[in-house]
């Protein structure tokens, strides 16, 4: 594997996590669902944003 790819996975997993940390930290007291579809989005929104800046092919 190379340093790129574990560079790469350190950085995805960081991403994850700070979304974790956002929903969790920031946006307790609203509703379930609301948390929810706002989680989703920003895990697809963060994974676009990683693809984008590794320079993948669309």
């Amino acid at each position: 594997m190379k340093i790129q790819g574990v560079f790469y996975t350190i950085g995805v997993l960081f991403i994850f996590s700070a979304v974790w940390y956002f929903s969790r930290a920031f946006i307790a007291d609203l509703p379930n669902s609301i948390k929810l579809s706002l989680l989703i989005a920003s895990i697809i929104i963060s994974f676009f944003v990683a693809e984008w800046l590794r320079g993948g092919e669309h």
